[in-house]
């Protein structure tokens, strides 16, 4: 599955268009199309490395709202064509 973003590469960074590869999507997740994408002052922290644990490339905007794209084999309570909102969490960012 390929993800397009913005992504910044260095502390400070300024963003720019991004693109990795997730893989083959596992059957208890969900693809979702990104749709609205919030950025927050955790995040500001976070492309400064103000923390310390900023790992980089870094794709800011972890709280989204999207519509399910495609669903895993194992996933019953969703339907491709639903809403949702999510608020990723960054070591999930980390795993690019």
């Amino acid at each position: 599955m390929k993800i397009q973003a913005y992504a910044a590469q260095q502390i400070a960074g300024k963003l720019e268009p991004f693109e990795y590869d997730l893989g083959h999507l596992k059957s208890d997740e969900v693809e979702v199309d990104v749709e609205y994408c919030g950025i927050c002052h955790s995040d500001l922290h976070m492309l400064d490395n103000e923390w310390g644990i900023t790992q980089y490339p870094f794709v800011p905007g972890r709280e989204i709202i999207g519509k399910i794209s495609t669903i895993g084999k194992m996933v019953e309570h969703l339907q491709i064509g639903q809403s949702c909102g999510c608020r990723l969490a960054y070591t999930l960012m980390f795993n690019l």
